[in-house]
């Protein structure tokens, strides 16, 4: 008489204590991968496009068969990983964006494909608040490649071969040049809108490199705290403002730090 009192007792403990194996619509959506568009956006079955949240892998421009650093390298990644196979979708507090593709954290079985395309160097960090359930793990995966240099951490050595190695000072000489910078950095500053790391204290004569803001969710560190005092190689293009030299810099693996 007993067993069915007990088997609900038992149900209702597992899932308020998270245990059950069933984690509710929103984090259980299994779909079939139609298509890989590259490496972090699928198309499922019913034609619609999901966005893995939290990251960001570069872009491939199919009209003109062209891809930026690391681009086909990430699309390849995951299209071996999960072309025609069934993944599980979990959402979290925005379901969309604003060009009405799925935004959601996407796994293979067990394996957390967001995570581990971080962790392998195949994509960088993109916190879009308020998808940020998994910010702390993500940071970290996206430290440990960078440290590593795996993948598009790489960029700077790849490029090295290719591109003008300049100190700072020398920099005025280059605008409008792709380039590679060395030095250290020895004074920051951050505003509302944007965050300037100088090789120099004579900052409004020599060359900054210039973060805006709306980019910090890229980085896994305060780029102003962190790289202050450090020795780094920048890539980057330079440009004149107020006649002084600038690298405007968008993405956190265009800046190597030299342990």
């Amino acid at each position: 008489m007993l067993k069915k009192p007990l088997t609900a007792i038992i149900l209702i403990t597992l899932i308020l204590s998270g245990s059950y194996f069933y984690l509710g619509q929103d984090s259980a959506e299994e779909l079939y991968v139609a298509q890989v568009i590259d490496g972090d956006t699928i198309r499922i079955a019913s034609g619609e496009s999901v966005r893995f949240i939290g990251i960001d892998t570069p872009e491939i421009d199919w009209e003109n068969n062209e891809a930026e650093f690391y681009g086909w390298e990430a699309r390849d990644y995951l299209q071996q990983k999960i072309a025609e196979k069934n993944v599980r979708l979990e959402y979290d507090q925005d379901r969309e964006d604003h060009y009405g593709r799925l935004l959601a954290y996407v796994y293979l079985n067990d394996k957390h494909l967001n995570h581990d395309l971080l962790e392998n160097g195949y994509a960088t960090l993109m916190i879009v608040e308020p998808n940020n359930k998994y910010e702390a793990q993500f940071k970290n995966a996206a430290e440990e490649a960078r440290r590593a240099k795996k993948g598009l951490w790489n960029k700077v050595e790849e490029f090295s071969s290719e591109l003008p190695l300049l100190d700072y000072q020398t920099a005025q000489l280059f605008i409008g040049d792709k380039v590679i910078v060395e030095g250290e950095i020895v004074n920051t500053a951050k505003t509302e809108a944007v965050t300037y790391l100088n090789f120099s204290d004579d900052y409004f004569n020599t060359l900054s490199i210039v973060i805006f803001n709306h980019n910090l969710n890229k980085f896994a560190y305060e780029p102003d705290q962190y790289l202050k005092n450090k020795r780094i190689r920048v890539l980057g293009t330079i440009e004149s403002y107020q006649s002084a030299p600038q690298i405007i810099v968008s993405d956190p693996h265009y800046i190597m730090v030299e342990y």
